[in-house]
């Protein structure tokens, strides 16, 4: 996976949740293959009310790019 620089998101913390959550309902289908770990956490960033960080929204986008 690569790094990302945390310090370059300008997204406000309702455009991060709003995108993890498009991104957990695209990795819905690939929950099966995903380890327990990233099985939770996708079902976790998938819930609504949820505060989504910078560190995590890369990290659905890696899981993303993974599945």
């Amino acid at each position: 996976m690569s790094y990302h620089d945390l310090s370059e998101s300008t997204l406000s913390p309702e455009e991060r949740q709003a995108e993890a959550m498009k991104i957990a309902d695209m990795l819905m289908y690939s929950l099966s293959s995903m380890t327990k770990k990233e099985k939770e956490f996708v079902l976790l960033m998938g819930s609504k009310g949820v505060s989504v960080s910078v560190k995590q929204l890369y990290w659905m986008r890696d899981l993303l790019a993974k599945y």
